[in-house]
């Protein structure tokens, strides 16, 4: 579970940019409400949903892109003849400063911190610190003058590593590689619970006992995107060729394929619910850009509500629809307005920032009028077409 993200120069995130799973519990209230938005670890709570709203161009994308590079390059850097550098972009109008990538999370139990910063193509400093007691201690840290600082006896071996980290390679990344327990255990939170680029559909990710496990609610998914499917069915004729068949409302007894047969959209949508469904108890956080795009209102809901159902996974995702501003679904500090300043800076603001705002605001009505901006504004649109077409007529 992901407590906490911070990035600087990358993109249009030329300042310091949080995203706080953290839970705002400032009143009785806020503690209480919306609790299936919310993921308890010990005695501190966490949302499980975040939302980026702004208009186009605001910076929502890049800060998904942000989270793949620094997950492409934990799993990658390491690897010779890896590419993870051609996906790295300062910010363009000021990048003399060194891009920085920070998270915070917990796994199996324990939070870390780990953050690494890097400029012209090299890593400059990397740090990793964790709470195994509570209690903050170093695991490593890196420094820009090529020094390290290690924990007592929680790395084995550690001058094997450095000797073989080259400037261009995350330290984390070459330990994981040599089989170090915690960069390891790192290195696998990153490889396996950090979700970036949705995958696209492949039945021989599927088994038949999640299917079966899974199929009603898979139908009912289909049913609120509006599909005629009624029926999906598991065959397997011979052991591996596993093959599976969708009946229609029209026809019930004719069998479609459903992999060469049914739409890319609906194919998509199966694999999407399985991918929730398969991880609803594990903790596992999906980036996802543009989450509601080709998706009916109805059918966006009923993913969002799937994440709640969960109790351990999260989602943060970028959207251009009002509709999901509901604040009977949505805390405050769950929602993120994106807006860009003058100096092409984007800036993340959660609702919560913002005086006034409670339960009973139509946070909808609210952002289409530009209270939070993040909106574009067109100005007046019609004179500057009258007057193009005067131009042309005149021509």
């Amino acid at each position: 579970m992901i407590v906490a993200l911070k990035f600087k120069n990358f993109f249009s995130l030329r300042d310091e940019t949080v995203i706080d799973f953290t839970a705002d519990i400032t009143t009785v209230r806020n503690a209480n409400f919306l609790p299936q938005n919310l993921i308890k670890h010990n005695s501190d709570l966490f949302i499980n949903i975040i939302g980026l709203f702004g208009s186009n161009a605001a910076g929502k994308t890049n800060l998904i892109k942000a989270m793949q590079l620094c997950r492409n390059m934990v799993i990658n850097s390491g690897m010779p003849g890896n590419n993870v550098w051609q996906d790295f972009t300062p910010f363009k109008f000021s990048s003399s400063c060194p891009a920085e990538f920070y998270i915070d999370f917990i796994y199996e139990g324990v939070e870390y911190e780990y953050s690494y910063s890097i400029q012209d193509f090299r890593i400059l400093t990397e740090n990793l610190f964790y709470y195994p007691k509570k209690k903050r201690a170093r695991i490593f840290s890196r420094l820009e003058s090529g020094e390290y600082h290690f924990g007592k006896g929680v790395v084995n071996r550690p001058a094997e590593i450095v000797a073989s980290t080259g400037p261009e390679a995350l330290f984390l990344s070459r330990a994981a590689s040599m089989n170090r327990e915690l960069p390891r255990r790192v290195y696998d939170f990153f490889l396996n619970n950090i979700v970036t680029d949705i995958p696209g559909f492949r039945l021989e990710d599927l088994s038949r006992n999640e299917f079966e496990t899974y199929r009603e609610i898979i139908l009912k998914s289909l049913e609120v995107s509006d599909s005629d499917i009624i029926d999906i069915q598991w065959q397997e004729n011979l052991p591996g060729e596993i093959k599976l068949v969708s009946r229609h409302k029209e026809n019930p007894g004719i069998a479609f394929d459903f992999e060469r047969e049914e739409s890319e959209g609906t194919k998509r949508l199966f694999f999407l619910v399985m991918l929730l469904l398969k991880n609803l108890n594990n903790d596992l956080t999906i980036f996802w850009d543009e989450f509601d795009l080709k998706l009916h209102l109805r059918l966006a809901e009923f993913i969002l509500d799937l994440v709640r159902a969960s109790k351990s996974l999260q989602l943060v995702f970028t959207s251009h629809n009002p509709y999901l501003l509901d604040a009977e679904k949505m805390r405050p500090e769950q929602i993120v307005i994106v807006n860009k300043d003058l100096s092409g800076n984007s800036e993340f603001i959660p609702l919560s920032d913002y005086e006034g705002i409670g339960k009973m605001t139509d946070f909808g009505k609210a952002y289409l009028i530009g209270r939070f901006d993040g909106v574009p504004y067109t100005g007046n649109i019609y004179g500057l077409v009258n007057d193009l077409k005067v131009k042309n007529e005149e021509a």
